[in-house]
């Protein structure tokens, strides 16, 4: 069977794109559209190694196993080894996918050395491949991350303002619609006396970061809370960017035995990522 170099490129090249793109959508990994054009730019390159004859077992596997871990250095820089378990879990998804494609259509391909080269394909068929693949991850992802979100009442919030840093035990409150009128994310609400912990912050000018936020409620038709706009905020280690953190004029209810929280969240925090 004869093996077109640029064929083999532009295969593994859209493959290596797709796999990132969806591992980082999966998990919440950060990363950018230079870094998946590098990444797979890799690919294209490292699925030349399928004209490499007799590399050996043992070889073949390191290489392999240091290659997912460079992939992953320089898609998703720090989170190489959640990176790198995703690359793989992705690739043997889309391996599957790919197979039975070529079951269906009987397509001709071969594969050396874990690089598969498709040979009597179309552009079309690629593109509905990634399709296909793209759509099953994406909506097994958000059903994951529906029944998390559903599961999980507490999570800890971690907020940051100057560099300063103070994490609270936080309800997952599923009627918390509260909105930055400005930006439309969601609004963090912090009890009354969390508040207080959090403005007795040394050298930080709480002044400028004063606003008001709107809202309304079952006997509260034109409600306003104040709040201040802190720098970033952190949950299951997603960073959130800038928030608001609006004051709630009291103490919050405890929730059974030594169920104690000090912050309000809505399941939007949460829809960071599945793993």
């Amino acid at each position: 069977m004869e093996i077109y170099a640029e064929y083999l490129f532009a295969e593994n090249f859209l493959m290596g794109i797709l796999i990132l793109y969806l591992s980082s959508k999966i998990a919440s990994l950060k990363t950018s559209k230079k870094r998946l054009i590098i990444g797979g730019i890799l690919c294209g390159f490292f699925s030349f190694i399928i004209l490499v004859q007799n590399i050996g077992i043992l070889l073949g596997l390191l290489t392999k196993v240091m290659f997912s871990v460079l992939l992953a250095f320089v898609a998703f820089d720090k989170k190489i080894l959640k990176g790198t378990i995703l690359i793989y879990i992705v690739s043997a998804f889309i391996g599957g996918m790919t197979i039975i494609l070529l079951y269906i259509t009987r397509i001709r391909g071969i594969t050396n050395n874990a690089v598969l080269y498709i040979g009597d394909i179309s552009y079309m068929n690629i593109v509905l491949g990634a399709i296909v693949s793209y759509i099953v991850i994406m909506v097994f992802s958000n059903i994951m991350k529906a029944k998390q979100i559903k599961e999980r009442i507490f999570t800890d919030i971690t907020v940051e303002i100057e560099g300063h840093t103070v994490t609270h035990r936080a309800l997952i409150d599923s009627g918390n619609f509260l909105k930055d009128p400005l930006t439309g994310k969601a609004v963090a609400i912090i009890s009354k006396s969390a508040a207080a912990r959090l403005k007795s912050m040394e050298d930080i000018d709480f002044n400028k970061r004063y606003c008001l936020v709107p809202y309304s409620s079952i006997g509260v038709k034109n409600g306003i809370l104040e709040g201040y706009r802190v720098d970033n905020a952190y949950v299951n280690n997603n960073s959130l960017g800038s928030i608001i953190v609006a004051v709630y004029d009291t103490e919050f209810c405890k929730l059974g035995e030594g169920e104690e929280y000090q912050m309000l969240l809505s399941k939007d925090f949460l829809t960071g990522g599945v793993a």
